[in-house]
């Protein structure tokens, strides 16, 4: 769980391993934030600040 957001963490042999990285990144740029929790499977959300609360970042 403490690599999940970053490049290439996964004990997986196929694909790039970038989408949560990319997905964290574009989020906070917009300044939001991302998490996961591990229960019976695993579950993402996401926060992003309304048009008005950007405004004043």
């Amino acid at each position: 769980m403490s690599r999940l957001f970053e490049k290439f963490a996964s004990k997986s042999s196929e694909g790039t391993d970038l989408g949560l990285f990319i997905s964290k990144s574009i989020i906070e740029a917009h300044g939001g934030k991302i998490w996961a929790k591990n229960n019976t499977g695993a579950t993402f959300a996401f926060s992003l600040p309304s048009a008005k609360t950007r405004d004043k970042i």
